[in-house]
């Protein structure tokens, strides 16, 4: 599917924390609704669909994509997020795609301001870390999206001359000193807006709809004092 064709798409994007989920139609404005980050995630997502799908008058079976975010970003959302469009284009036969939140916030980026050159994008990773990716105009990834200690984030973002930094964790590296580099669109997150925007860009081999999770998670099993089941 090229870029040009006229679909009717669904986007939903739950990476970090934060829940958005927008309709874009041909010729009509892009719908969205958001839910506060931290407020039951899990919980809301579908009603937030139905009732954004019943303010567009567009029934599920008028749908010709879903677009969802696969991370990386917080665990649970990603699997939320990933399982909800995964379950609607299974019932109602459409396509399902998927893209990175950094590749949502590098078309984010690009469409507020020129990038004439490299620049860094960074989010919260926990545990002390971040995600960081280098990015060119064009939105050409230079780097794969890494986990990092904030401590090794300048070597990164100066190994591939990253001229500006962006990101939801763009502000906190440049105020606690980690980074030197200035830090443009302070706001940035991924949005399901933008999602809708470049969904027919998305192909569905290979841009597939699977969680992106870049490491391991955070939680571990609990293997200590594990009572053993005896089986007749």
């Amino acid at each position: 599917m090229n870029s040009d064709d006229a679909v009717n798409i669904l986007a939903i994007e739950t990476s970090m924390g934060r829940t958005s989920i927008a309709i874009a139609r041909p010729g009509e404005p892009v719908l969205a609704k958001r839910i506060e980050s931290g407020r039951d995630q899990a919980e809301q997502l579908i009603p937030l669909i139905g009732a954004l799908m019943a303010e567009a008058n567009l029934p599920f079976a008028a749908l010709n994509r879903v677009a969802v975010c696969i991370g990386p970003g917080g665990f649970s959302g990603i699997r939320t997020g990933v399982a909800a469009g995964r379950g609607i284009g299974l019932a109602a036969r459409i396509p399902v795609v998927g893209a990175t939140s950094f590749r949502i916030m590098a078309a984010a980026f690009e469409k507020a301001r020129e990038a004439p050159k490299p620049y860094g994008l960074a989010a919260p990773a926990g545990m002390n870390a971040v995600y960081c990716q280098i990015v060119a105009p064009g939105e050409r990834p230079l780097t794969d999206i890494v986990a990092l200690p904030k401590g090794d984030c300048a070597a990164f973002f100066q190994e591939k001359k990253a001229k500006v930094l962006a990101g939801p964790a763009a502000a906190a590296l440049g105020s606690e000193g980690f980074v030197s580099l200035p830090v443009a669109a302070q706001g940035l997150c991924p949005d399901a807006v933008i999602l809708a925007e470049i969904a027919t860009s998305l192909d569905p081999v290979r841009d597939a709809p699977s969680p992106y999770y870049v490491r391991d998670a955070d939680a571990r099993p609990e293997t200590s004092h594990v009572i053993a089941l005896e089986c007749d």
